[in-house]
């Protein structure tokens, strides 16, 4: 019986290491602000990935504070100050696993011109099996993607409905002329799959709508294994 005892605290044991050493933390979920700052991998099962990883969120931290000195360069030069609310910045964490890590952007600018920019920027996606941002079109098969295709054709099916189906509503028949060429992408747990927003100008920005596609739906389309597994996962632990 002793034995017996032992045995099994012996596999507990090596399983609670296990789960351990497969454990992915990212820090900070979100950051937000003037200069608002990338998450890094604090924990990950493969030290050469993490290191790889993290080197590419640095770049972007490197980025955004180069946008925010040129932001600030281009107001001085217009004879123009920088306000509290002149530039921000929001980064959060919406998908982590040891296969992929999603982050969303979003920004409020203003830096000389016609109008502010805001809204959301494109996400970015890393696949953690390569320590490389996903690059979507080789995710999808050929059609899936770019001006009047598949994703184009689903995301006008179902605008409406996001819309409420109101008549009334002007940005239907603004999005329904829209051919869609470009969307954003990325992974979110709360969601159980993948979201899409198109990118569009500041003219229809206020008619954009985000949609929520899931692993069966996007079953014919996806090309790469392992974002079919993802997605499976994420849909099983919503």
């Amino acid at each position: 019986m002793r034995e017996r005892g032992v045995c099994m605290l012996t596999f507990l044991l090596l399983a609670s290491t296990a789960h351990a050493a497969d454990e992915v933390i990212v820090s900070p979920n979100k950051s937000a602000g003037e200069i608002a700052h990338y998450p890094r991998l604090t924990r990950f099962p493969d030290a050469k990935i993490q290191i790889r990883v993290n080197e590419l969120l640095a770049a972007r931290d490197k980025r955004e504070q180069e946008d925010h000195a040129w932001c600030q360069t281009n107001l001085r030069e217009n004879h123009q100050k920088m306000e509290k609310d002149s530039y921000f910045t929001a980064i959060e964490v919406m998908h982590v696993s040891p296969r992929f890590l999603s982050i969303a952007i979003t920004g409020e600018y203003f830096c000389g011109g016609a109008h502010p920019n805001h809204g959301p920027q494109e996400p970015l996606t890393i696949d953690l099996s390569q320590g490389k941002e996903v690059d979507w079109v080789k995710e999808f098969k050929p059609g899936f993607l770019g001006e009047n295709g598949r994703l184009a054709a689903i995301y006008h099916k179902r605008y409406p409905t996001l819309r409420g189906n109101d008549p009334k509503d002007d940005c239907i028949e603004v999005i329904r002329t829209d051919p869609l060429s470009s969307f954003n992408i990325k992974l979110v747990s709360k969601e159980g799959g993948l979201v899409v927003e198109p990118q569009e100008p500041f003219a229809t920005i206020a008619c954009m709508e985000t949609l929520v596609l899931q692993a069966d739906e996007l079953a014919p389309y996806i090309r790469d294994a392992n974002l079919m597994t993802e997605l499976r996962t994420i849909k099983a632990r919503k």
